[in-house]
């Protein structure tokens, strides 16, 4: 079963969806990409945020995997370091332009069950923004491919946070707007 929650209800149980990210990361969690900051605090911050969403399959009550967003602000930060430069048109934000994914993930025993992909579909079919952006690791090639499968492209690469490593910004249409 696939559920939509909202920022409060995210927040409400932050350690739900920080337990399964951690879980889904285990063997990098050294790495300062998901220890600086920490995800829960990543996670109750980006709840704050308008246009905040967060699709879950659930499993019961246990959480199979999730993708989760929010709508880029005017002032965002997002694209701040991204080499190439694509030019300030690409990077310029305004009302309902691009959702941000900051996550996507499915926990190991549900892998190959395409619920990955049906969290993908149901995130963007609940989204009015024009077009959707995520950053991933340059080194994660399975994330890269999948990610490309749903029709992202690579635009640049960026350090989203000062000292993780580098990640591939990807962007893909979403025909709005």
């Amino acid at each position: 079963m696939i559920e939509h929650y909202d920022g409060t209800a995210v927040t409400s149980a932050v350690g739900r969806w920080a337990g399964a990210y951690e879980d889904v990361y285990a063997d990098a969690l050294g790495l300062s990409d998901h220890q600086d900051p920490p995800v829960s605090d990543r996670l109750l911050r980006h709840a704050e945020r308008p246009g905040f969403g967060l699709m879950a399959a659930l499993h019961g009550d246990e959480v199979a995997g999730f993708i989760y967003g929010y709508t880029l602000p005017p002032d965002s930060l997002w694209w701040y370091g991204l080499v190439p430069d694509p030019g300030t048109e690409f990077t310029r934000e305004y009302s309902g332009r691009t959702v941000g994914i900051c996550e996507l993930l499915v926990r190991t025993r549900w892998r190959r069950s395409h619920i990955g992909h049906a969290l993908f579909e149901a995130f963007v079919a609940r989204r009015p923004e024009e077009r959707a952006a995520a950053f991933v690791s340059e080194d994660n090639d399975v994330m890269l491919a999948t990610y490309a499968k749903y029709g992202f492209q690579p635009v640049g690469r960026l350090e989203p946070y000062p000292g993780w490593r580098p990640h591939v910004a990807i962007v893909r249409p979403l025909g709005r707007g």
